[in-house]
């Protein structure tokens, strides 16, 4: 369920004193990712700019809306606080075991650097369809999984992909290149998943498998042999969303597994690398077919 922190001490008791208070726009989804139209500040146009040059919005800060509701009756102020929950979707009931924190791009010399990244490295891989609705260019990402930290590159959401942009001016060329293969890595799933009604034909081919389990054999090896021959690059995984021998994946993590492959290496590798597995190759024909037709540019 989206996450929406509403800061309010008597709900009931919110009287209009002074200051007028603001309508929040809860129909308009765009609202929240655009500024405010009397916000002409440096960040501002570059936000403006970058939406009417790529098509997608453009975040510095996880805090979409902060708006002024207005004065309770003891006369404070009261406000409707909105962040981006990169872990919500729509229609889904269950919660994540992740948690999202991040540090903001302390000037505006470091976020044109960071929209210069983007625009050079990050977006010419993403076009037509796979283009996302918006991307939120943070400092530095934390997620906090049932209390175990880490710091990943980027994380694709529904409504946002953010992008950790701290290392940046360390970075050679040569480094840049390889940064941008992880974060495409970190992304490539989501958005696939995310237009998975264009794989049918993909699917199709390992679907008598899907979810399914088979007698785990005493090696990795021989685990590994036994699901690409049936088409799969990748082990399913438990109740506890651990990847576990004897398992096939799911739809899911099956169209997931192959994007990343195909963002990460180059299409003499993986024919190498399964040519005795024609099943795999075969998959991997449909979903570079699928997912350069979205929009995909190596």
């Amino acid at each position: 369920m989206k996450k929406i922190f509403i800061i309010l001490s008597v709900i009931l008791g919110l009287q209009s004193c002074s200051e007028k208070a603001l309508d929040v726009d809860y129909k308009d989804v765009t609202t929240p990712f655009v500024p405010a139209a009397d916000d002409h500040s440096e960040e501002a146009e570059l936000r403006r700019s970058f939406n009417a040059e790529h098509g997608s919005y453009l975040l510095f800060n996880d805090t979409l809306q902060h708006v002024a509701l207005g004065r309770d009756v003891n006369g404070n102020m009261q406000y409707f606080t909105e962040l981006i929950d990169i872990t919500y979707e729509i229609g889904s009931s269950s919660a994540s075991n992740n948690k999202y924190s991040y540090t903001i791009i302390p000037t505006i010399e470091r976020k044109r650097q960071a929209i210069e990244y983007m625009e050079e490295y990050i977006l010419p891989h993403l076009t037509g369809k796979l283009k996302p609705f918006s991307w939120f260019l943070a400092d530095k990402i934390t997620r906090d999984f049932i209390g175990s930290l880490s710091s990943p590159y980027a994380v694709a959401g529904q409504r946002t992909i953010a992008v950790a942009t701290n290392v940046l001016p360390k970075l050679s060329e040569a480094q840049k290149v390889q940064y941008t293969r992880q974060i495409m890595n970190s992304i490539i799933g989501k958005l696939a998943s995310d237009n998975a009604s264009a794989f049918k034909e993909f699917t199709a081919v390992s679907s008598a498998y899907y979810g399914g389990s088979f007698s785990a054999p005493a090696t990795n090896a021989e685990n590994t042999d036994i699901l690409a021959k049936a088409g799969f690059i990748c082990r399913g995984q438990d109740d506890f969303k651990s990847e576990a021998n004897g398992l096939y994946p799911s739809e899911d993590l099956d169209l997931q597994a192959y994007a990343r492959m195909i963002a990460a290496n180059t299409r003499e590798t993986v024919l190498a690398k399964y040519a005795d597995y024609p099943l795999v190759l075969r998959k991997y024909e449909i979903a570079y077919n699928v997912l350069t037709s979205l929009g995909y540019k190596e």
